[in-house]
């Protein structure tokens, strides 16, 4: 057994998945979690690291809202932001518009900036403009520029721009994004990453807790695979691209680290929940709840110990040397 002076040096991620309307999972999950523990989840993690949905739900969380609140939000503005598709959606333009997601993540988060977050978090999206992954972060790395001056909500909107489904987002002039779920729809590998390269932690002393949205693409037999056209995969291909992804996450994670160092929570779909179905993943509040009472126990002997305080102390240290540089006119580099 690991001694809790031991237990002090481990690195703790949280990593949430992307998922659309099916975030309902996640954030029952975390609010159940929340709940059994009466400690607030940001503070029991060095790193949160999200795509997508799974963004919107970390960024809320790295800030200290409750998951219960977010969870909220995900049950009262689900049917407005998936409610009306445009009549020509995913022929000619975007199935929605992106007006009532925008003013969701206006109302959430104001017009706080990536820096202000409390627990270290990482975002994923995908820039057209250069075709190129970019991991969205506060400042918890010295001398890098990383976007921690960009509003929440828009690093938010840039993560869930999910193509078929929304407008490309922008974030800042001349760029372009969309769903980071095209790269890292499972951020597993992206805290792994995170944790060793600007975290310098070794291997053996980082967890990491992956929470998915439920998962189940559609089941394609060969028969209608051979006759399938454009239309029939236009959304089809989008939904096996982030299954694919999230499951080849998951592999690399689980062989790179030890089962007692990395936990993924998620549950198989009984039928394909496409992630603008509203009115079907409402019924995932129950199961994450089930999924959060089922494996609290083992979770709060790995993560929930006690306060988590690498990342921060990293965190403050890091805007401390960047504000000391912008004093100095010294120039950071861009980050991935």
């Amino acid at each position: 057994m690991i001694r809790k002076s031991a237990e002090a040096e481990v690195f703790r991620v949280l990593a949430l998945d992307g998922g659309g309307i099916r975030g309902i999972f996640t954030a029952s999950f975390l609010a159940t979690i929340e709940d059994l523990s009466r400690v607030r989840i940001a503070d029991r993690f060095d790193l949160i690291v999200g795509t997508s949905t799974g963004a919107i739900i970390a960024l809320a969380v790295a800030l200290g809202i409750p998951a219960r609140q977010i969870l909220g939000l995900f049950l009262d503005k689900g049917r407005r932001i998936f409610g009306k598709p445009r009549h020509l959606g995913m022929i000619l333009r975007p199935k929605y518009d992106n007006r009532p997601l925008i003013a969701a993540l206006r109302e959430v988060f104001g017009e706080r900036l990536l820096n202000d977050v409390a627990t270290p978090v990482c975002v994923a999206s995908y820039e057209l403009t250069d075709s190129y992954p970019r991991i969205w972060k506060d400042e918890h790395v010295p001398d890098l520029q990383l976007g921690g001056d960009q509003p929440i909500w828009k690093v938010a909107l840039a993560s869930s721009a999910a193509p078929v489904y929304f407008p490309g987002a922008q974030v800042a002039a001349g760029d372009s994004h969309v769903d980071g779920g095209l790269f890292a729809n499972n951020p597993a590998l992206v805290g792994l990453t995170e944790a060793v390269r600007y975290f310098h932690q070794p291997l053996g002393r980082i967890r990491i807790l992956s929470v998915g949205a439920g998962e189940r693409a559609e089941r394609i037999p060969f028969e209608k695979a051979r006759r399938m056209g454009v239309w029939q995969w236009k959304t089809a291909v989008y939904e096996h691209m982030l299954v694919a992804q999230a499951r080849s996450a998951h592999e690399i994670a689980r062989r790179l680290l030890t089962p007692g160092q990395y936990e993924r929570v998620n549950v198989p779909l009984e039928h394909p929940y496409p992630i603008d179905d509203y009115k079907t993943a409402r019924s995932l509040q129950e199961p994450g709840a089930r999924a959060a009472r089922t494996r609290f126990r083992d979770l709060r002997k790995r993560f929930l110990f006690a306060p988590a305080t690498i990342g921060r102390e990293q965190k403050a240290a890091a805007m401390e040397a960047n504000r000391r540089a912008r004093l100095n006119g010294t120039p950071r580099r861009l980050g991935l």
